[in-house]
């Protein structure tokens, strides 16, 4: 598959489970982490060309991982989506550099239509 590479992350491994799910039926190449240390674990060795990012996760959270990301220039190129249950969050973490944001929950048509739109802007 040579689709775009979608890297999302959440620590709800349900919803890690359908949203790959859901992307993998389209053109898009998928890889998950289920915790922030993961994701820059992955980052480490992988440039996405879209981050899909919970904020809310224990440990290391969307935050830190968003800081972390925005100080790694090879990633500059990559696009964010924040994916959070807690909308009144996303005006905090906007100036540390986002795409776009959805709120949980949301329809299966409706994230693969969001991500799509990521992609092709």
């Amino acid at each position: 598959m040579t689709g775009p590479l979608v890297l999302i992350v959440d620590d709800e491994l349900g919803l890690l489970d359908l949203f790959a799910g859901l992307l993998e039926r389209t053109n898009c190449r998928v890889m998950t982490a289920s915790s922030g240390s993961m994701a820059l674990e992955t980052l480490s060795q992988h440039t996405p060309d879209l981050m899909i990012l919970d904020l809310a996760m224990p440990g290391m959270d969307g935050f830190e991982v968003l800081q972390a990301v925005r100080t790694v220039r090879r990633l500059d190129a990559m696009k964010v989506m924040i994916l959070t249950a807690r909308p009144n969050l996303v005006p905090e973490v906007e100036p540390l550099g986002i795409d776009g944001w959805v709120a949980k929950p949301l329809l299966p048509h409706e994230f693969r239509s969001i991500v799509h739109a990521m992609l092709t802007s």
